[in-house]
């Protein structure tokens, strides 16, 4: 019974970790996200100063 109990927490710590990372992943995608349409903005105001 007692080696129940360690597949199961180990299966426990192993998904806990690939949620973390997931969710690592995801808020670095959207930190990526922000700053490339912040860049998009910027090119597009420089194109806009430049042809007036």
């Amino acid at each position: 019974m007692s080696d129940l109990i360690y597949l199961y927490a180990a299966y426990t710590v192993i998904w806990a970790g690939v949620f973390l990372y997931v969710l690592k992943l995801h808020l670095a995608q959207r930190k990526l996200k922000q700053e490339t349409e912040m860049l998009k903005e910027i090119i597009d105001e420089k194109k806009n100063k430049k042809n007036l």
